[in-house]
């Protein structure tokens, strides 16, 4: 967060030149410009990300923190530092990270207690500025805890439509792809206990998808209504409606 060292690395270089930066300024301007007004949010941001990690520590609560190739490193220090923190790396498929440092950021990370989340962004179907590649990398190597959308600039991707492509490119089975999304999260954060899982006892919160294509949604129930029905909106859970959770279906007697 300093100012930049020179000689500048000859990528920057070439960048400021492929975008016409030094028509009218030096590559040194630019590094100079780029320190003194975009890095000082940076260095305030990184500072909000210690008081969550105190927070979290302090309270038990889960903090998510936006890991990235500026704050991957602090995040780690927090994580070293305080142990008893519950922290989620928020979308580890950064497109800051290169393929190879999204697995080797995840790997440090997970061994320092910290849980890996990824982002669909826009890099599943959309691919408005990103690709699959880091996500695909980390699920290859078994390093996801949980599974979310991110804002990827109002272009994101469902997050069905990455737990399809896992499924279809074998990266993992479907129950286990879901879980990215359900189960794990619900185990992560408590104000989830009565969701997440197919279970007894459990919220009747159901999304029922095509078994040959798992993005496209067939049919929702929420607290046990049914309020879309094979694609179309049908009805609507109210707030006042009373909570419905999964019955214990009946036993049937055994035929000898």
């Amino acid at each position: 967060l300093k100012d930049p060292t020179f000689p500048l690395d000859t990528q920057f270089i070439a960048l400021c030149d492929e975008l016409g930066l030094l028509r009218r300024s030096t590559a040194e301007t630019v590094a100079k410009t780029i320190a003194g007004s975009v890095m000082k949010p940076v260095r305030h941001a990184l500072l909000g990300l210690a008081e969550l990690a105190e927070a979290s520590a302090r309270t038990g609560l889960t903090a998510i923190l936006h890991n990235a190739v500026p704050s991957a490193e602090h995040i780690l220090g927090l994580a070293r530092a305080m142990p008893s923190a519950r922290l989620i790396a928020a979308h580890c498929n950064h497109p800051s990270f290169t393929s190879e440092e999204a697995v080797t950021t995840a790997r440090l990370l997970r061994d320092a207690g910290v849980l890996i989340d990824v982002s669909t962004l826009d890099c599943i179907s959309t691919h408005w500025r990103n690709t699959a590649e880091n996500l695909d990398a980390l699920i290859s190597e078994g390093l996801v805890d949980t599974l979310s959308t991110d804002f990827a600039g109002g272009h994101w991707d469902g997050i069905l439509e990455a737990v399809h492509r896992m499924v279809v490119a074998g990266q993992l089975s479907a129950p286990k792809a879901v879980a990215l999304a359900t189960g794990n999260v619900a185990s992560v954060f408590g104000a989830f206990y009565d969701a997440g899982r197919l279970e007894v006892g459990k919220r009747a919160d159901i999304t029922i998808a095509d078994n040959l294509n798992v993005s496209r949604v067939r049919h929702v129930i929420i607290g046990g209504r049914l309020v879309v029905q094979d694609g179309a909106i049908i009805g609507t859970a109210q707030n006042n409606d009373p909570v419905h959770r999964i019955p214990e279906l009946p036993v049937r007697p055994s035929i000898d």
